[in-house]
């Protein structure tokens, strides 16, 4: 039986804990506890009727749904009879849908609703290779082959067979294949060990030292995201702790209040979010109010700045802070539920501001760096050990170097086996020394901590030949309340543009202020508005070197999406998508200008 493996850990738990909460979720608008010993009854036959339909050890069943108890409680089951977990992000469109199930060969697949299996249902081979299809959370789908999840948990668990099954399962076995969304081509489905996960939930543990304040997470990303299943999920199972799901994306701060969390995993686009929603209200309200808030502010910083540095802030900062927090920040914590230890930041840059501005309003933001085939984390700033604008240090037992053109490079038990049936993809992801070739461009400082600076493919070198990173850029833009996303160009031209997604709500407040009314007029054709963005990166431009400046711009009046093929489901830019959509708007920002070939 492979002892430190999450399933194992998870059934001594059963076993041990069982009036332990393991689960809390919304029914009637009311959070429900689930305990470790009704999880084990509920995976127990659950497994059980997979096994019935012949899923075996190997087998790959797959998920399609947004975050939710039963996402999870698939997911478990699945895996607790060593077959495979195959995620698929529910914003992925029916093609990459049907390229999933063709490329993994799931034989089972798990949906959530009606809208979900209209994906699944005109898959070619729906009723050939997929035998079976659970509905998760729609009882008007009905059919053959069609199963509604809830009469999957009726009847009497097999629960020693449940155990044996999860005793037969050994570190290198696979538990799941999640599918890299990948900025081009189709998806790559990287495949993770049961080993890789229990070297992932032991170093970070490790990293934390004493865990026993961490006891519940708010899962409110997609599960199909190996950071939220990972660092969530995983983590929580592993350890005995509790996973409260957030009943939605819009209901994340009412579930907060109520949950009370210790810790969350986020992207940066939710803090972003919060930081312009509180900066703009306090910018509008003016007067001392604004006053308050911006010297709150500063002497949180030099609050952030010491406790950083691992040193004792004197009295009179006590004190002063103490007021600050009473004024201003106070406010902030409650709205996280007032019982946040830190929250996990992944999946893109975090801007050093916006993780400055957290902590100095007494939430801490510990941004980790990785990637899907590294299990989610390699490095990862740890609640005793941070500095803001790095990405932390290596987790313990793996290790990171700068390759000769500024890669960086990852060895250790987080790297991935292999991607589902891409042997070469594989070989060009990882050397024969074992060595992951991460894309992303950076360096390490004396003391260990790490810095992505850009990814390998997506740096620009202007036509001076300087190379620019564009996510620095767009990181600093989007500091702006009025930018929601922007895309920056500039390879082989003599200068930067832009093209720019509006804050709407943001903006139409802005012209309701003063007294503009859009009419029928698309808002990103006022010019009004061009002016304020105008300005905006005029003033943003003060924060970046004079060649990484914004000389020329566009507001585009459809937002980057999943849906229209120009963000990945992780919400990164599909910068190829985008310049093949808007290519001559980008020529025009270059009129005239002699464009440099190679």
């Amino acid at each position: 039986m492979f002892t430190d493996g999450m399933m194992s850990n998870l059934l001594r738990h059963i076993e041990q804990q069982d009036k332990s909460i393991a689960f809390r979720y919304k029914r009637g608008g009311i959070y429900q506890p689930m305990t470790y010993g009704e999880l084990g009854q509920k995976l127990a036959l659950l497994s059980g009727w997979l096994s019935a339909q012949g899923l075996r050890k190997g087998d790959r069943a797959a998920i399609l749904s947004e975050n939710s108890l039963q996402w999870a409680l698939a997911d478990l089951s699945i895996i607790s009879l060593g077959a495979i977990s195959v995620a698929i992000y529910p914003t992925l469109t029916q093609r990459d849908v049907h390229y999933i199930l063709e490329n993994s060969e799931s034989s089972i697949i798990f949906v959530q609703n009606a809208e979900q299996f209209e994906k699944v249902k005109t898959y070619p081979k729906f009723i050939e290779q997929i035998n079976a299809c659970v509905i998760m959370n729609d009882p008007g789908v009905r059919g053959e082959h069609i199963f509604q999840m809830e009469d999957l948990f009726k009847g009497e668990a097999a629960l020693d067979e449940w155990k044996q099954r999860i005793g037969s399962i050994k570190a290198e076995d696979p538990l799941c294949i999640i599918y890299t969304s990948g900025t081009t081509g189709p998806p790559k489905g990287a495949v993770l060990t049961h080993g890789n996960i229990a070297f992932v939930n032991s170093a970070i543990k490790q990293m934390i030292g004493d865990i026993s304040p961490i006891q519940e997470n708010l899962s409110f990303l997609p599960l199909s995201h190996a950071l939220e299943r990972i660092a969530g999920l995983f983590f929580s199972m592993n350890f005995g702790k509790t996973v409260a799901f957030a009943e939605s994306l819009n209901t994340i701060v009412e579930d907060m209040k109520t949950i009370r969390p210790t810790h969350a995993v986020a992207v940066p686009r939710v803090f972003e979010k919060i930081y312009e929603r509180v900066t703009t209200q306090v910018n509008k309200q003016g007067g001392l109010k604004k006053k308050i808030f911006w010297r709150s502010v500063a002497v949180g910083k030099k609050m952030s700045r010491v406790l950083s540095q691992g040193k004792t802030p004197g009295l009179l900062l006590r004190l002063r802070y103490g007021l600050a927090y009473k004024l201003v920040f106070s406010k902030l914590n409650e709205a996280v539920g007032g019982n946040l230890k830190y929250f996990i930041s992944g999946g893109a840059p975090l801007a050093k501001s916006i993780a400055e501005f957290f902590h100095a309003a007494g939430i801490l933001v510990l941004e980790g760096w990785g990637a899907t085939e590294l299990s989610a984390p390699a490095t990862w700033n740890c609640p005793s050990a941070y500095k803001f604008g790095s990405v932390g240090k290596a987790l313990p037992g793996v290790e990171i170097r700068v390759a000769e053109d500024g890669e960086l490079l990852v060895r250790g038990p987080n790297v991935f086996r292999e991607y589902w049936k891409r042997e070469e993809a594989t070989r060009e992801a990882k050397d024969a020394d074992g060595w992951y070739h991460t894309g992303d461009i950076g360096f390490i400082d004396s003391e260990g901590w790490v810095y992505i600076t850009d990814r390998k493919k997506e740096l620009i070198i202007n036509a001076a030949g300087k190379n620019i990173s564009p996510a620095n850029i767009e990181n600093v833009m989007k500091s702006s309340p009025y930018i929601s996303n922007i895309m920056v160009y500039g390879d082989r031209r003599k200068y930067i543009t832009a093209l720019v997604n509006l804050e709407k709500e943001n903006v139409l407040s802005y012209l309701k202020e003063k007294g503009i009314e859009p009419g029928n007029q698309p808002i990103s054709e006022l010019p009004e508005v061009k002016k304020l963005i105008e300005k905006e990166i005029e003033r943003l431009n003060g924060d970046l070197a004079r060649f990484e400046q914004v000389k020329k711009f566009e507001v585009v009046p459809e937002d980057f999406s999943v849906e229209n093929d120009m963000l990945t489901p992780t919400m990164k830019l599909k910068r190829r998508n985008i310049i093949a959509r808007y290519q001559q708007l980008i020529d025009s920002l270059y009129e005239g200008e002699l464009y440099i070939t190679e």
